[in-house]
């Protein structure tokens, strides 16, 4: 199955790596790097992780953060967020 990034969850990586990079670049780099293989991951098992309840969205944590995604024809990456934020209400922007 295809993996797809939204442009909203791509922006999120982006700032998950300069957020990180202010302190270590190396370790910034390794975990995109680590959120990007996550989602790609998804291909294989997209129905593997729960769903969100009262919502089209599943959800995968990977370390600190959590990717947000939806299996429609293809799985498609829509936000992802530090496990510590208030991710219910920042999915009500996606």
């Amino acid at each position: 199955m295809r993996v797809s990034f939204t442009r909203r969850a791509r922006q999120d990586l982006a700032e998950i790596g300069d957020w990180i990079a202010s302190d270590n670049p190396k370790a910034a780099a390794r975990t995109v790097d680590r959120l990007i293989g996550a989602g790609e991951a998804l291909a294989n098992l997209p129905l593997r992780y729960p769903r969100i309840a009262h919502s089209n969205l599943r959800k995968r944590v990977v370390g600190d953060h959590i990717l947000f995604y939806r299996v429609l024809d293809q799985v498609e990456v829509v936000r992802i967020l530090h496990s510590a934020r208030d991710w219910l209400s920042l999915l009500d922007e996606a």
